[in-house]
């Protein structure tokens, strides 16, 4: 069964509104709305042990259509559930080739006008001759056109049993001639398929002979769903003796295996062009390229991604959720360097390590959930409450560390970590592993396309555009540490470096009661209690532990053993509270309108109003996403913007990504994205229907020029 899709509001919908016909009595022949559906067989009768063929007709209302084996972006494979007499056995449809629908940015795949679903029935061999035979079936479909409505009808279709096998109907003849003539034929001749770039590479061998140079197109129709992007150009190359084509590769890569398909081949001949459709399992290689043929095959803009990795790196240093830690870091450099500049140098190195390492760990985690299936993008782990409560703890920890509540070595994972005192490595690598951690809940300009990118390529590409955007993110403390007239630009050190370090232990207080709200967007009451009476037990672990250290034996002992119970009663408090009865979070949370002016991202919605020409703004967010909560309040609630989306007619819709949503993660893939935020506009100016894509640090008047020319409501269609 295919997991929920974008159209499941039209269904609720249609649902209600669907024609009595949806529900007639059993019969060869029920009439729906839409759809004309009837069960007809191929033989007048059935003998004992004969496989017959029947078939599922839909005829199917002009403008309107339904789905095939691999439905493409969005709906429903039709149906066939059979109740049959004792013995009898039905097969799986057999599926004649489809066609493409195309409703940017979506490519779905079905039948317009007319399917035929064939179905072969067996009867038992003990099957007594004159006995009337009843098959019945419940046929369901999804039927689509500018709204999708589910229908089913229970049909039925009666035989009478021979003794000899029964002769052909010939009243329904040429529907199975013509049905069996769309069926894709099996491919015997060489087919091999591969993985480069980013993009499935079907080839055709020398093998296929004169067929080769007959086919003049070539589509192809993945049975698997997520292997390939539906909407994405299918290119053509002929290569000396092959051809190839290659598709983007999806957000379930195929592995290792059969690739298998319908390949729809347009061949010229002495007839002119017909359309043959034919069945592939295409060899997949098992082993991928050596690293750097991947490397040189990957993508002819590979160092471009790459420069724009860095960028987004650097550009993650000004953001409000990392500024803090570098400055707090950077507190002693200069004193340090006068006295130990290889030791500065040595541990710039270590904290660029541990930028670099967390940033592949998160990449490397990210890849095999999508390898296994799962929808995720960059910040995934902030979609789990549990992991976004730990984070506030580490927070806190840093704060009252920042605060004088209590010193540990050189400071909590490294941050205020004293260069001062000596030469403390392992300091600076966990602080970079800090750094990486509270990066993550932001996506700086370049970054995004580089993430975007890193997640359509191989694993070994794609690891190397993390590890040059966790380079950018490291790379300003790393030449402070090497470059000495840079450090020389540093205030001169000072009794005011400990009130700075204590004052710079209130944005972390800040970012901590951030994601508290965070959490009470993700989970219950109970979760968001349970992690503020963590909260309380981390202060408690830390005043203990300061104690320990001025206390006497048994006193230090009992401190130490306090310390410990607090943070492990915190830990598990969250683990049995976060994810319990966990709370869908407001359509319109972080943003600057209510919930009635933002409605929930659905892509049938999308498609509907896009196909409609009325102008839409879809705002991709989380709550946790800081850079998108600023966007929102510096751009959605000027008085100026609001006014344009009201006289222009602007539909506003909120793709909500504070918790995991795979609906959301495809459209975000959709455009090249792996997190938000994400702005689209569609309709702004009359006469173009592509998508637009907003800057991602947006401003009022980025908002009021794209829908300067939108006309009003009145001149809308």
């Amino acid at each position: 069964m295919r997991t929920l899709k974008p159209a499941l509001k039209y269904w609720l919908f249609g649902l209600l509104l669907a024609s009595p016909g949806a529900f007639a009595l059993p019969g060869s022949v029920v009439a729906t709305e839409n759809v004309k559906a009837r069960l007809v067989s191929e033989a007048s009768a059935i003998a004992p042990g004969q496989s017959i063929w029947v078939a599922l007709e839909l005829n199917i209302r002009d403008g309107w259509h339904t789905y095939w084996r691999n439905p493409g972006d969005s709906g429903q494979a039709t149906t066939l559930k059979w109740q049959l007499p004792p013995g009898f056995t039905a097969g799986d449809i057999v599926w004649t080739a489809p066609h493409r629908f195309e409703i940017p940015p979506l490519m779905n795949y079905g039948y317009a006008k007319h399917a035929v679903h064939l179905v072969q029935i067996t009867a038992p061999k003990d099957l007594k001759a004159g006995t009337p035979v009843t098959l019945s079936a419940k046929a369901g479909w999804l039927v689509c056109s500018d709204v999708c409505i589910p229908e089913d009808a229970d049909l039925q279709l009666k035989l009478p049993a021979s003794a000899e096998p029964g002769a052909m109907d010939p009243t329904d003849a040429a529907l199975f001639t013509a049905a069996r003539g769309e069926l894709p034929s099996a491919q015997l001749a060489a087919t091999t398929a591969r993985i480069a770039g980013g993009r499935l590479i079907v080839t055709l061998g020398k093998e296929w002979g004169a067929t080769l140079t007959q086919i003049k197109s070539l589509e192809f129709f993945p049975y698997e769903e997520g292997g390939i992007e539906y909407a994405a150009p299918q290119t053509l190359t002929r290569a000396k003796g092959s051809l190839e084509l290659a598709m983007k590769l999806g957000d379930r890569p195929p592995k290792a295996g059969p690739i298998r398909g319908v390949l729809l081949a347009t061949e010229q001949n002495g007839n002119g062009s017909v359309v043959v459709p034919m069945e592939i399992a295409a060899a997949l290689s098992a082993a991928g390229p050596a690293p750097a043929a991947a490397g040189e095959q990957a993508d002819e803009s590979l160092p471009v991604l790459l420069l724009f990795a860095v960028l987004g790196g650097l550009i993650l240093n000004l953001m409000p959720c990392v500024f803090p830690v570098l400055s707090i870091k950077a507190i002693g450099l200069v004193e340090q360097a006068k006295k130990h500049p290889a030791a500065v140098r040595a541990k710039g190195l270590a904290f660029a390590a541990g930028v670099i390492s967390s940033m592949l760990c998160l990449a490397g985690t990210l890849l095999a959930f999508r390898a296994g299936g799962e929808q995720v993008g960059w910040g995934f782990q902030l979609q789990s409450p549990l992991f976004v409560t730990l984070l506030v703890y580490l927070l806190l920890a840093v704060g009252l560390n920042l605060s004088g509540v209590f010193e540990f070595g050189g400071g909590l994972a490294g941050i205020g970590d004293g260069l001062t005192q000596g030469d403390n490595y392992r300091a600076s690598f966990f602080t970079g592993v800090l750094t990486t951690l509270v990066a993550t809940p932001c996506t700086a300009p370049y970054m995004a396309v580089a993430a975007g990118a890193a997640l359509s390529q191989t694993p070994f590409i794609a690891l190397c555009i993390f590890a040059a955007l966790g380079f950018g993110l490291a790379l300003p403390f790393l030449l402070l540490s090497f470059a000495p007239w840079m450090r020389s630009a540093l205030p001169k050190p000072g009794a005011w470096m400990d009130m700075l370090k204590q004052l710079f232990a209130f944005p972390i207080y800040a970012s901590a009661a951030w994601l508290l709200w965070v959490l009470a967007q993700q989970t219950s009451p109970f979760g968001l209690g349970a992690a503020l009476a963590g909260a309380v037990l981390i202060a408690l672990a830390a005043w203990a532990y300061q104690k320990s250290k001025s206390s006497s034996h048994t006193a230090r002992v009992a401190a130490l053993v306090t310390a410990a119970f607090a943070v492990v009663l915190a830990v598990v408090l969250p683990v049995r509270f976060a994810d319990v009865a966990a709370a869908s979070p407001s359509a319109s949370a972080g943003g600057a309108h209510s919930a009635d002016e933002w409605q929930p991202y659905d892509a049938a919605e999308v498609a509907k109003l896009a196909a409609a020409g009325r102008p839409l703004l879809v705002n991709f967010t989380a709550s946790w996403c800081l850079t998108c909560l600023v966007n929102e309040r510096n751009a959605f609630s000027d008085s100026a913007v609001q006014e344009i989306f009201h006289s222009k007619g602007v539909t506003l819709m909120k793709g909500d990504w504070t918790n995991r949503d795979p609906a959301i993660t495809k459209a975000l893939a959709a455009f090249g994205r792996a997190g938000v935020p994400l702005y689209v506009v569609y309709n702004s100016k009359p006469g173009y229907t592509e998508p637009v894509v907003l800057p991602q640090l947006l401003t009022a008047s980025a908002v009021q020029t794209a829908f300067a020319n939108t006309p009003g409501r009145a001149a809308a269609p």
